[in-house]
């Protein structure tokens, strides 16, 4: 007869073969899935104000640069992009998993330090690499690039470094703190808003729109920590605890970003070494395109990484398993009609932007191939990141960095944009395959395989 009151060993201390019985709908791990998608329709909603700023910035920029100053602007933004990711070191990655974990421990006064700290890091990489930008623009313009005329507009680059970084680190807290629809007005769609509002009465010529980009950071930095005063917790409960590093775990999930900053910046880099501004123009628009499949993968992978780090740090594996299921199911869905889109007419799409981008329409379907892989595995990248996975984490992104690098300094001499996109795609398609088959072999969270039954529960519940 079985011992009254005996403890049922965990699923993941099971032998191998015995059947593992699945939680129900009212069991441990409902709660969060369940709330996942609840908080989705405001964090999305949010989200989806990037389709009037970010699109209507890039068609500023097109419309008003045409497709050879359209190219020039890419590069320099392309370079500074990379550079403020240089200077954030994922340190705001790192951040948003320790306010989640602190507050859930209800510690408000360590979110706080954790808070302080990241921003002196963060303030002290970013100033030091906009400087190093800056001296370096005129050398760099000139035997690299082979584009003299760019070395005005790299300085005024860096002015945005900054500020784009310190509103990224307000970004990470607000979602430590679950606030995810401001948390993405500040990352993602304020500043391009901005952008939109002012471009119109200063004219767009490279350097002046380089200018404004950095003011519009500077703004969207102030409004972050003005959100961040106003809704972090006072008290605390406990003495005061010194902060968990940021540093260490910062570099660890810096690798998810690094690879995502070389996916996003990389190609119209280095095509633009072997290839003229026309080419790189009509490729950077088709991957600005195409990356809106990455405002609802990567919304819902911010609202989900604050759960993910809850759940781990609780031991609830059941709850991991619905969360990503749920996240995985919700990205794919929500990508996919966009995508279709892009594939089935990529040349009025691109024509939208103006004269001759419209050539580029093979690039924007290569990319959007990517991009259904990429939104197949929504969530999962930041699941491994969240649940101390980061040394597999580590290796697929390394992987997908010489990836992207090698096979783009490949093809793009040879194929010219085309061959950058196939790059692009087969990186993207790999970075959502590794992630997905590391998921499930370390923490037995398969989203395909989970997601019918979630779905079942979910309509019952």
């Amino acid at each position: 007869m079985k011992r009254a009151g005996a403890a049922r060993a965990p699923f993941f201390l099971k032998k191998k073969g015995e059947v593992r019985r699945r939680q129900p709908p009212g069991g441990a791990g409902a709660a969060a899935p369940h709330g996942l998608l609840r908080a989705a329709v405001p964090a999305l909603g949010s989200r989806l104000l990037d389709l009037p700023s970010r699109y209507g910035f890039h068609l500023l920029v097109a419309a008003g640069l045409g497709m050879v100053g359209a190219g020039d602007f890419y590069i320099v933004f392309s370079l500074m992009v990379a550079l403020a990711g240089l200077g954030r070191l994922g340190i705001d990655r790192a951040l948003t998993r320790e306010v989640a974990i602190a507050l859930a421990a209800g510690r408000p006064g360590q979110a706080r330090r954790l808070i302080h700290h990241a921003v002196l890091l963060v303030g002290l990489l970013s100033g030091g690499l906009a400087l190093a930008l800056a001296l370096a623009a005129e050398p760099l313009a000139r035997l690299a690039l082979h584009r003299p005329d760019l070395a005005g507009p790299l300085a005024l680059g860096a002015l945005a470094i900054l500020p784009q970084n310190l509103s990224t680190v307000a970004a990470g807290a607000l979602a430590g703190l679950r606030r995810i629809g401001l948390s993405q007005m500040v990352y993602s769609w304020l500043w391009p808003a901005l952008f939109c509002g002012a471009a119109p009465l200063l004219g767009l010529a490279v350097p002046n729109a380089l200018g404004l980009i950095a003011a519009c950071f500077t703004v969207a930095a102030l409004i972050g920590g003005l959100c961040l005063f106003r809704l972090l917790p006072r008290g605390d409960t406990g003495a005061a605890e010194p902060p968990p590093p940021l540093l260490r775990p910062g570099l660890s999930l810096f690798s998810l970003e690094l690879a995502q900053l070389t996916l996003a910046t990389a190609p119209a880099l280095i095509l633009g070494l072997v290839a003229d501004s026309a080419a790189v123009g009509g490729f950077a628009l088709a991957w600005r395109i195409a990356l809106l499949a990455n405002i609802v993968i990567s919304g819902v992978a911010a609202l989900a990484s604050p759960r993910f780090a809850a759940l781990h740090d609780r031991g609830d594996r059941a709850g991991l398993r619905r969360t990503a299921a749920l996240a995985g199911g919700l990205g794919f869905a929500l990508a996919l009609p966009a995508l279709a889109l892009m594939l089935a007419l990529p040349g009025p799409l691109l024509g939208l932007f103006g004269a001759g981008f419209e050539q580029a329409a093979g690039v924007l379907r290569l990319l959007a191939l990517g991009q259904i892989v990429a939104a197949s595995c929504t969530a999962l990248p930041e699941l491994l990141g969240m649940t101390g996975q980061e040394a597999s984490l580590r290796r697929i992104n390394a992987a997908v960095i010489v990836a992207t690098l090698g096979g783009v300094a490949l093809l793009a001499p040879r194929w010219g944009a085309e061959g950058a996109a196939l790059a692009t795609a087969l990186a993207l398609a790999a970075a959502g395959a590794g992630a997905a088959a590391v998921a499930w072999r370390r923490l037995d969270v398969a989203p395909w395989r989970d997601l019918p039954g979630e779905i079942r529960c979910w309509k019952k519940g």
